[in-house]
């Protein structure tokens, strides 16, 4: 079977990224020839040869996107595929992986959370517009498939675009567990080295590109607070201004416990560093570094706006708390002062993390529609 996975852009450090490389590595030896058609190519080496270049587009953001769907589809029409399954909200494809959940959803929540005199620029922004109506378009094409990555997706594909169930997997991300997995005690003391932290440090570990919605933000303003004096944090992540996060860091007086480690191709001397996870989401679908995090034995604190809540809550491997810094910042305490028993939890995780799950799930689907 030829296997297009489509993503526009394939940076080196971001989650969705390293579960396709994951995916297309797994899907290698199981008969599977996987390319990924793509505009923009960082990693890794070893899956250059099965990468489809699709020329970048000029203009403003919306017109690249336009350019990008156009030039996609010419590409996967033009390879032979078995099978097509995007990444991106576009039509004609056989599967839409929703890994970034609804787009109209997340745009409610940025709403939400902006001033109310800024809210209607979402609403006139062409490209929020484009991509609403790329969904609902593809929700029309009857022969389209899509696969949520959590139950919080599921139940957005049907609030929002109104799909019946029957269009609707749910496979949810795996980890590559022989790469995750609790850190020695010497890998411990040499991140911390890394990373200027001591062996007696309280420190919360994060990680995701887009400090906004992931909250970077939220998290440094929970650090200030009382309930976490003494805590330090490692931030691993991307963002298209990451001054600003150095500037509230410096604001709040935080530069000697708030460690700024940028985008890391490997976030595991972030985890092997840490005593325990937040992620603040504003809107995160399945965020791949909390499950490499519970993988590695780490608790999670964590939104109801991630779709890992569920699982971190029934499974007692953490917190599911309010964006509000005090609440936060108790959340993040709280777990810090239970994290041996929440750790065990993380753990008994495990084997429903494993990618191979995931991987056969995924090969049961092609099987049937194929």
């Amino acid at each position: 079977m030829k296997l297009a996975i489509v993503r526009r852009r394939f940076g080196r450090a971001g989650g969705a990224e390293r579960f396709i490389v994951d995916i297309m590595r797994a899907l290698e030896g199981r008969g599977v020839d996987a390319r990924l058609v793509s505009e923009h190519f960082e990693t890794p080496d070893d899956l250059l040869p099965r990468w489809t270049r699709v020329p970048e587009s000029s203009g403003g953001r919306t017109a690249r996107l336009r350019g990008f769907e156009r030039r996609a589809r010419e590409a996967v029409a033009a390879g032979g595929f078995t099978l097509v399954q995007t990444h991106e909200r576009m039509t004609g494809a056989d599967i839409f992986r929703a890994g970034d959940g609804v787009h109209a959803a997340w745009v409610d929540r940025l709403k939400r959370e902006r001033a109310w005199w800024r809210r209607p620029f979402l609403d006139l922004d062409p490209f929020h517009r484009h991509l609403i109506e790329t969904e609902k378009r593809m929700a029309k094409e009857s022969g389209m498939l899509f696969v949520a990555n959590s139950d919080l997706v599921a139940r957005e594909l049907q609030d929002w675009l109104g799909l019946p169930a029957s269009r609707i997997h749910t496979i949810a991300n795996g980890v590559d567990l022989s790469r995750f997995r609790p850190a020695t005690a010497e890998a411990r003391l040499e991140a911390r080295r890394a990373f200027d932290l001591s062996p007696q440090d309280t420190v919360v570990a994060f990680a995701g590109s887009g400090f906004e919605r992931k909250g970077a933000f939220a998290l440094v303003e929970a650090l200030a607070r009382p309930a976490l004096q003494g805590v330090c944090a490692v931030i691993a992540g991307g963002d298209r201004d990451p001054r600003a996060l150095a500037a509230q860091v410096r604001r709040l007086g935080l530069e000697r416990r708030v460690k700024l480690a940028g985008a890391l191709p490997d976030v595991r001397p972030v985890l092997a560093a840490a005593d325990l996870f937040a992620l603040p989401t504003l809107y995160d679908p399945m965020p791949n570094a909390a499950l490499e995090a519970l993988a590695s034995g780490l608790p999670v604190v964590t939104t109801e706006d991630a779709g890992v809540a569920g699982m971190i809550r029934d499974g007692g491997a953490g917190l599911v708390a309010s964006r509000r810094p005090e609440e936060l910042a108790q959340a993040i305490a709280a777990v810090a002062d239970g994290r041996a028993g929440m750790s065990g939890a993380a753990l008994r995780l495990r084997p429903a993390l494993d990618l191979g799950g995931a991987v056969g799930q995924w090969l049961a689907l092609y099987d049937e529609l194929t």
